[in-house]
């Protein structure tokens, strides 16, 4: 066996990438890599779909490349898919640079290439040096133990069975069989920073250092290991603290040089990085933190007695307020019912779940609203004199932030009547009169 093969062989044996003769999807450009991926796996004995997208972005060169992929699929795929991307639509939609789009929609369309063949793999064309060049530029931008460890052999449904082979052997292989294959013209210019460490940086580092790959090589492999035993640790430790959304702040205590590290791997899948870390552990220190909030793109951390409370940023298919008619069932929300009962079924409710109003809450032609707290928010609460402070009823319930947030008002133009599910007004209670009771039933 030819020892580039063997070592695709090995890779893929070794991570256990394919089942023998199993279906595969290999994105195909027409490029050395990719064509040397398909023609070694096609030889291996797997069922190959090559899919090769075209971004219509090097005029004449992309089409020479997409008619060039589409005959050498002939030769040694099973099947073959193409795709035609609007790249500047999607830059302008979405906000993004080239690279990222491109990388966007070739990898959108292989997970849905994937799903359209059962969930097959999708082989993409990594080799050994597009993964040293990956460390190095992750360690140039500032990285963490996982930005060194490079690129991942299996990725979900993505396989990269030739991690372990140099780019001078995948030309080397091809010129043995004697197939072509296509140079993208953009790579060979050092005008963004991977084409630079590419074409100028890591060759002036082989040359200056020539043990460099097998040096850098042990450390992607040592930082493999290490990353493989500090997410070992971080799972035990952010297990102890985070509980259903909320982070305990004995976080702090428990760990004083570590906090924010801690912190940062509790919370980073929410869309915080390790300067919010930072700035979450430093405003915990101060005694005037409680309520104090931060925001990811995607999430909040509210400061709330002793926890991190952990809420998505409003994505929510309900709205934030409601205007219903008590006359109509139908503009309710699924959470409250309506009805109206004799005097024989009148039962005071304690718990605040129902709230039973005398019909005379309709005269007038009212807005009835269903709508969360505002601040200065006051009730006249039944059974008492005067008005109390919303503010001040959750604090005596003791209730955390995310649930003040989530408590709801039901008002009558400006009036609020009900804290649904705590506590009701005197407003248009219940008299020895009243014979035709209207009666709302929270469900939490």
């Amino acid at each position: 066996m030819n020892d580039f093969i063997g070592k695709v062989n090995d890779s893929i044996t070794r991570h256990g990438m394919l089942e023998q003769g199993g279906k595969v999807i290999v994105a195909l450009s027409g490029g050395a890599d990719s064509v040397a991926l398909l023609v070694s796996l096609h030889e291996l004995g797997y069922e190959c779909i090559a899919a090769h997208c075209d971004f219509h972005l090097r005029g004449e060169e992309s089409e020479r490349d997409r008619m060039y992929a589409a005959k050498i699929a002939a030769e040694y795929a099973s099947g073959y898919k193409e795709i035609h991307f609007d790249v500047e639509a999607y830059k302008k939609e979405h906000g993004v640079s080239t690279e990222m789009a491109c990388r966007d929609l070739r990898y959108k369309w292989f997970r849905d290439l994937s799903a359209e063949y059962g969930g097959i793999p999708v082989a993409i064309a990594h080799h050994h040096d597009d993964n040293i060049e990956t460390m190095l530029l992750n360690l140039l931008r500032g990285t963490g133990i996982t930005g060194l460890t490079g690129i991942k052999y299996i990725n979900g449904i993505f396989i990269r069975p030739m991690l372990d082979c140099r780019r001078p052997e995948v030309e080397a292989f091809l010129k043995e069989r004697d197939i072509d294959f296509m140079t993208d013209s953009t790579n060979l210019i050092s005008d963004v920073k991977r084409n630079k460490l590419r074409n100028i940086v890591i060759p002036m580092l082989r040359e200056e250092f020539p043990d460099a790959d097998k040096g850098l090589t042990t450390t992607l492999h040592n930082m493999r290991d290490t990353a493989a035993l500090y997410s070992s640790l971080i799972d035990d430790a952010t297990s102890r603290y985070l509980n259903d959304g909320e982070i305990s702040l004995s976080i702090i205590d428990d760990n004083p040089e570590n906090a924010v590290t801690i912190l940062y791997e509790t919370v980073k899948a929410y869309g915080f990085n390790s300067s919010h870390a930072a700035d979450i552990i430093t405003a915990c220190k101060s005694p005037t933190s409680s309520g104090k909030r931060f925001l990811s793109p995607t999430h909040s951390i509210i400061i709330n007695r002793g926890n991190l409370i952990v809420e998505e940023l409003c994505k929510k298919s309900l709205p934030e307020k409601y205007i219903i008619d008590l006359d109509n069932p139908l503009s309710l929300p699924e959470w409250l019912t309506i009805e109206r009962v004799g005097r024989s079924q009148f039962r005071p409710d304690r718990t605040g779940n129902t709230i039973y109003l005398d019909p005379s809450v309709l005269d007038g032609s009212p807005v009835f609203t269903l709508r969360h707290r505002h601040d200065g928010d006051r009730i006249a609460p039944f059974g008492m004199k005067g008005s109390r402070l919303v503010s001040d009823i959750f604090s005596d319930a003791k209730l955390s932030l995310r649930d003040k947030d989530a408590a709801w008002l039901l008002t009558r133009d400006d009036t609020i009547l009900w804290i649904a599910g705590m506590r009701a007004s005197r407003h248009f209670a219940v008299t020895p009169e009243t014979s035709d009771i209207i009666a709302l039933h929270y469900h939490k």
